[in-house]
């Protein structure tokens, strides 16, 4: 509604006759012509109309109550609140009703942060595609630079869960290299780099995973926030493990828990004991107990705070520790469970779909083992995870060679050595 439309409608809401809001300042002419749409009132002249009126002059030339942004704000403060507590239903609930009640007044600015709220609560339910809808909507509204650099970061991840790592890649990829852009605030800029380095990892592109790891340090340590800096450390400690430095990506690591600690973020802190096990797990010998320990103790926080997706790697993990320790039933067990609980459409599904078939070969499963580790080697091929696909078909070489099939072995060794092509980024 425009304000010639607003003002003949609250004067007559009002009972009053053009002559009765005119007088004593102004004619009826001049009533008559804003009316019309043929004059634009000036700002005294807005004053006057909304005091005979009994609104404010903002409500009158914006159709805005005054009190509406500051409530608005308060409801997305409150959605943001919900996301931190993990309450994602609420948080999504709140959100929406701040869009729509901001788009009634087009207060856009708000709506947007309120359309980032409900698809970071997407996200978090694990309503990945409708995240990825919500996240890329909003990208296409004018937007401020921290709210786009925001959804290109969210957008990153949910690409990077479903395991479409070429188009997390590009979200980001495009948005660093967008001319005219300006420097980058530092929250903004390592929270990038952060998205940049996990996406690297699963493509098995280690050497931009390692600098996009060190631009995201240096822009942590000019960012305030710890929960930004303790995801950035984590990042780091997994190039470092990639390295082989055992201790110092275990010492990043243990930074990046009790920074967490430090927020009292208690899902990211399960996260990050689910990481710690994975490191001690890799280390060279493997800290067998130490993960265990940390398992148990992201389990007790998520199987409270988390859905079954988040619990999917708690699974992965306890599986890939029963066969460090000989058992591999206890790890198929586990492999079921985490693919019961993870995304079907996700690379954890593939990642789990690898551990059942390591366990099945050691079981001497090998018929079973081997359409395991196909259907994981396809998975992780078509999302572009190329170092997890070359995995897939190491095992499968050991496979045929302990079936004597020399020319199946070779095949695979072969697809493997294919996967680690740099050129080939999806299959």
């Amino acid at each position: 509604m425009d304000l010639a439309t607003r003002l003949r409608d609250l004067r007559l809401q009002a009972g009053l006759t053009k002559t009765a809001l005119a007088k004593p300042r102004y004619t009826v002419s001049y009533v008559s012509q804003i009316e019309a749409g043929r004059r634009t009132p000036s700002a005294d002249a807005v004053a006057f109309f909304a005091g005979q009126l009994g609104v404010s002059p903002q409500f009158l030339a914006t159709g805005i109550p005054e009190e509406i942004e500051q409530e608005l704000r308060y409801r997305l403060e409150e959605a943001r609140a919900r996301l931190r507590e993990a309450d994602h239903a609420k948080a999504e609930d709140v959100a929406r009703q701040v869009m729509a009640r901001a788009g009634e007044y087009d207060l856009l600015a708000i709506r947007g942060e309120a359309s980032l709220v409900a698809a970071e609560a997407l996200a978090e339910r694990g309503r990945l595609s409708e995240a990825i809808d919500a996240y890329e909507e909003v990208l296409e509204t004018d937007l401020p630079e921290r709210d786009r650099a925001l959804a290109v970061v969210g957008l990153a991840r949910a690409y990077r869960t479903v395991g479409d790592l070429v188009y997390a890649a590009q979200a980001v990829e495009s948005f660093l290299a967008r001319q005219g852009r300006g420097p980058l605030d530092p929250t903004l800029g390592a929270e990038l780099h952060s998205v940049l380095v996990s996406i690297y990892f699963e493509r098995g592109d280690m050497a931009r995973a390692e600098r996009a790891a060190r631009h995201a340090l240096a822009a942590a340590e000019g960012a305030g926030s710890l929960e930004l800096r303790a995801r950035t450390y984590w990042y780091a400690a997994r190039v470092l493990a990639e390295h082989k430095k055992w201790g110092e990506a275990l010492e990043m690591s243990a930074r990046a828990r009790m920074l967490m600690e430090e927020l009292d973020d208690r899902q990211s802190v399960a996260r990050l004991h689910n990481a710690y096990a994975f490191l001690c797990l890799e280390a060279e010998p493997p800290r067998v107990e130490e993960a265990r320990e940390h398992l148990d103790r992201a389990e007790a926080l998520l199987s409270v705070l988390a859905g079954r997706g988040e619990l999917a790697y708690i699974h992965e993990e306890r599986g890939r520790l029963a066969l460090m320790v000989n058992r591999p039933d206890e790890a198929l067990d586990w492999a079921e469970r985490g693919l019961a609980d993870a995304n079907p459409d996700g690379l954890e599904a593939a990642r789990c779909l690898y551990l059942k078939g390591r366990a099945l070969s050691t079981l001497a499963r090998l018929e079973e083992a081997r359409t395991a580790l196909q259907e994981a080697a396809k998975r992780f091929g078509s999302q572009g995870a190329r170092q997890q696909e070359a995995s897939c078909w190491r095992e499968l070489g050991e496979i045929e060679l302990a079936r004597e099939d020399l020319p199946a072995a070779v095949q695979a060794l072969r697809a493997g050595l294919a996967a680690l092509d740099p050129s080939r980024t999806r299959a």
